[in-house]
């Protein structure tokens, strides 16, 4: 979840909002928000915001039906157990965790082509991906939840979601062969010992718990590094539908039928996140809210960034164009601000124009998935961060994403 930037130059927020003729923020108290240091003064109607919406705004659903289930599956997300709760050596999240509804499926290891033929009854499902670190082998774990209208749906899902399984050349396929496991005789499994991936789908209830095991590169270090051995395949696929089923006793599924009277926004944090443009391909987030130990699927380093959630007392996180976190209060919010976004490969670039407050930094390192703009501020007790691929773009988002902040007092 925590987006990193670099820690230099510093930029302290004091923000309090007064609404007069111009609307402007300025640093003195007694304007309905967090009283603060005085600050550079934000005169909104100075702001780029390009075509993005600047006010607050209760979310609706153009769908309300796909919408409903999108939320379902972020309730999911909000249960799932994190990789290192799995196995404490997965202490890296590797993947942006995602909601799934057809065959954008989480794993890139398994065979999507028959998925909607293979699932009929499924409504959506939560997904993540967590991994061992070098020195440990550099195993992974993809693990989701998929949820089905019926039991018996979920049960007939699993069968065949593992007929089709892996993603690869039909030559490979003659060496996948089933395994079965003592803990879980109903798991459906398959092995790859040429790429060693595991496969496991397990129904309970409603549900299909789907966990792959990767451990190619393991195989690569212990072979040629004398990497430790990481945890029999087997081993793990059972631990991860162990952890996972019992957290899924806490959850309550939703009737299909009562979908689209799920709240969009319980927790009131999405009106005043900037939304997605329609067709936007930018963010790589969801429409919709994670709590606290949701939002812990999308850090890098979960158990860090949880240590930083319970200092700050972040509760809930809206995902939109950006993200938004909500902090215990505006003191809490400097702190995460100052704490959270820390990179060596991202370089600080000048704040948008009439933003002094915005701290933007532009990537310069290996991975060639990252957005290169970053841009992150603080308003209140909330913290925004903002991406893109293009610099004035993310200028755009920034300056509306707290235009939406500052006018929601």
């Amino acid at each position: 979840m925590v987006f990193r930037a670099g820690r230099s130059s510093r930029v302290r927020l004091r923000t309090v909002v007064c609404v007069g003729l111009a609307v402007m923020v300025v640093g003195s108290a007694g304007c309905g928000a967090d009283s603060g240091d005085s600050e550079q003064a934000v005169d909104l109607g100075k702001l780029d915001t390009g075509s993005y919406a600047t006010t607050p705004k209760d979310p609706t659903a153009a769908d309300p039906q796909a919408r409903g289930r999108v939320v379902e599956a972020l309730r999911v997300g909000n249960i799932m157990p994190l990789g290192s709760e799995v196995d404490p050596l997965l202490t890296h999240n590797t993947d942006v965790p995602h909601v799934f509804l057809g065959k954008n499926s989480f794993s890139g290891y398994l065979n999507v082509e028959h998925f909607d033929a293979d699932t009929p009854g499924f409504v959506s499902g939560f997904a993540t991906e967590a991994q061992a670190p070098a020195e440990s082998g550099r195993y992974s774990l993809d693990n989701a939840v998929m949820i089905f209208d019926s039991e018996s749906a979920a049960a007939n899902a699993a069968e065949a979601l593992a007929r089709t399984g892996f993603d690869m050349k039909d030559e490979e396929r003659a060496e996948v062969v089933s395994l079965q496991s003592n803990q879980h005789p109903t798991a459906h499994i398959i092995w790859s010992p040429k790429k060693q991936n595991l496969a496991a789908w397990y129904p309970t209830g409603r549900f299909v718990i789907v966990s792959v095991i990767n451990q190619a590169e393991e195989f690569y270090l212990q072979s040629y590094w004398n990497a430790p051995p990481a945890p029999a395949p087997m081993a793990l696929a059972d631990k991860a539908i162990e952890v996972t089923a019992d957290r899924l006793k806490s959850f309550q599924p939703t009737p299909p039928d009562k979908l689209t009277a799920l709240p969009l926004d319980p927790d009131g944090i999405l009106r005043l996140t900037l939304p997605r443009p329609e067709g936007d391909r930018t963010a790589n987030a969801f429409p919709g809210t994670l709590d606290k130990h949701g939002a812990l699927h999308k850090a890098d380093e979960p158990e860090v960034s949880r240590a930083l959630f319970d200092k700050t007392g972040v509760d809930v996180v809206g995902y939109g164009a950006g993200e938004l976190v909500r902090t215990r209060d505006h003191a809490a919010a400097r702190t995460y601000f100052d704490t959270a976004f820390i990179d060596k490969f991202q370089h600080r670039i000048d704040s948008p124009p009439g933003l002094p407050n915005a701290r933007c930094v532009k990537y310069h390192g290996p991975s060639k998935s990252a957005f290169p703009f970053t841009c992150h501020v603080t308003f209140g007790r909330y913290v925004a961060s903002v991406w893109s691929q293009q610099q004035q773009d993310v200028y755009q988002r920034i300056s509306a994403q707290y235009a939406i902040l500052a006018k929601s007092k």
